[in-house]
């Protein structure tokens, strides 16, 4: 057996008061998992806007790319 499985797990419901008065445990501050609650996919609402605007930008980019392939094609090979 490793050596990787013979440290002892820290307990995830061990609590320990912080200096500005929140509870943390071992796995991180309770108060980020508070804010992950009410969204299916687990993101802030911050980070849903972020992924959001990314991926518009994205999709956007990727239409445009794919209009200027189809109309270059059309000059050179009209298909209908």
């Amino acid at each position: 057996m490793s050596a990787e499985f013979d440290r002892p797990v820290p307990n995830p419901a061990a609590r320990v008061q912080r200096g500005n008065g929140r509870e943390a445990t071992s796995l991180g501050v309770l108060d980020m998992a508070d804010d992950r609650r009410g969204s299916l996919s687990g993101l802030t609402e911050q980070e849903a806007k972020e992924f959001h605007g990314i991926f518009t930008t994205s999709f956007l980019g990727f239409t445009v790319i794919a209009i200027v392939a189809h109309i270059l094609v059309w000059q050179w090979r009209p298909w209908l």
